[in-house]
Order: C-alpha cells, then sequence, then structure tokens
C-alpha cells in the first residue's frame, strides 16, 4: 500500500504521464522507445508505439507502432498519452513538432488492443503536452497546456470516444505568458475536476505546482 517499494527499473518507453490501464488488466504505455540505442542514435532510429505488460509492469513488449504521417519523422513526435474509451477504442494524443503544425496536437486510435494504429491527425488545437481521463460517465477530458495566445492551462471534452473533441474550457489563464504546463486532472467523488501543473513566477528561478478545483456545472 505504498509504505515500501522495489528498486527502480529501466523502463522501454518515455512519456511523463505514464501508462492506461486496460480492462483486460494490461497496463499499455504510449511512447517514444530509444532505449539501447546509446547517445549517438540516429533521429529515424526512434520508435514510436505502445508497450504493453501483462504482470504489472515487472516486464514489457511491444504491443504495436504507431505510423508517421507522411513528412513527418519519429523525432518529431513526444510525450503521449492514451486512455481507454468505454467502447474500447484506445485514443492517444501526442505533442508534435512536425514542420507542419509545429504545434498542433496529433491524435491516433486503434481499436484492436494496441496492436495496430490509425496514421496520426490533428485534431483542431495547438498545445502540449496531452493527458487523458475517462470521466464517470463515459466521456472523455483533455488536458493541456495551451501555447499560443490565449495563453493558459485548457481542457476539452469528447462525448463519441475520441472522434471530435469540444470548444475550449479555460481552467487558468496566462496573459503574461508564463513558463507552465504539463497539467493532469482527476474528477473528484463529487463530479468536480482537480488539475495540477508547474508554474515560474516572474522573477523566480523555480518552478512550484498549483491547482485548481473546477466544474463545468453552473
Amino acid at each position: 500500500h505504498g509504505l515500501t517499494w522495489s528498486p527502480p527499473q529501466a523502463m522501454p518507453v518515455n512519456s511523463p504521464h505514464g501508462p492506461m490501464q486496460l480492462k483486460d488488466g494490461r497496463l499499455l504505455y504510449p511512447g517514444v522507445n530509444f532505449v539501447g540505442l546509446g547517445i549517438d542514435y540516429k533521429p529515424d532510429e526512434r520508435r514510436v508505439g505502445a508497450w504493453e505488460s501483462s504482470d504489472d509492469g515487472i516486464s514489457w513488449t511491444l504491443a504495436g507502432l504507431i505510423p508517421l504521417r507522411p513528412g513527418d519523422h519519429a523525432v518529431d513526435y513526444h510525450e503521449l498519452h492514451g486512455v481507454e474509451a468505454t467502447d474500447g477504442t484506445l485514443v492517444v494524443l501526442i505533442r508534435s513538432h512536425a514542420k507542419r503544425g509545429p504545434r498542433d496536437m496529433l491524435q491516433t486510435d486503434s481499436r484492436d488492443g494496441g496492436k495496430t494504429w490509425s496514421v496520426p491527425r490533428p485534431i483542431g488545437l495547438q498545445g502540449y503536452p496531452p493527458h487523458l481521463t475517462r470521466l464517470k460517465d463515459g466521456r472523455l477530458l483533455l488536458s493541456y497546456d495551451h501555447r499560443i495566445p490565449p495563453y493558459g492551462v485548457q481542457a476539452r471534452f469528447s462525448a463519441d470516444h475520441g472522434a471530435t473533441w469540444s470548444e475550449p474550457v479555460i481552467i487558468t489563464e496566462n496573459p503574461k505568458k508564463l513558463d507552465q504546463g504539463y497539467p493532469s486532472t482527476v474528477q473528484l467523488d463529487d463530479h468536480s475536476f482537480l488539475s495540477v501543473w508547474y508554474e515560474v513566477s516572474p522573477g523566480k528561478k523555480k518552478a512550484v505546482l498549483k491547482q485548481a478545483r473546477w466544474t463545468t456545472q453552473k
């Protein structure tokens, strides 16, 4: 129950928000793999995909690679996060630095448990990195930092398993373009939401964690 911990072990994938728990008991971790390539690896040796574990994270194997959009490179994709929708669709969003739309958030889906993935597509927003949560009513919640005006932490909802996304909900505004981001959000027992992100205030050198409790109810 968190009192003692095993020694740390290397993971095959790099992505800040961690794996998702699937209904079949597996852990699925979408992200970027360059473990074992050394410091002199070539950019296109990076692999973007999803790795799975059936033993609670003791061992990991590649479930399936995520294809690249035509013209994109593996080095363009970063900080993936995913969630399993109520209909079984696996939805993964990607921080993209591709020359075509350098801040566009991309989405890829899998309908066979992570073995194959759709070609990533933009979802109409510019921000990163993504954090996904499945809500009690089955909707998906995406929270992210909006990196163009209006700056700040925002959220969007999907009621159709990630096929479309709502207009943004402003969690916090950032008129001074502060160094902030990496929000993550949970739904509380009263159905409100709690979001946490980092922020560096003007004149400060170190970041602090900030939080906001919010709701869409009037």
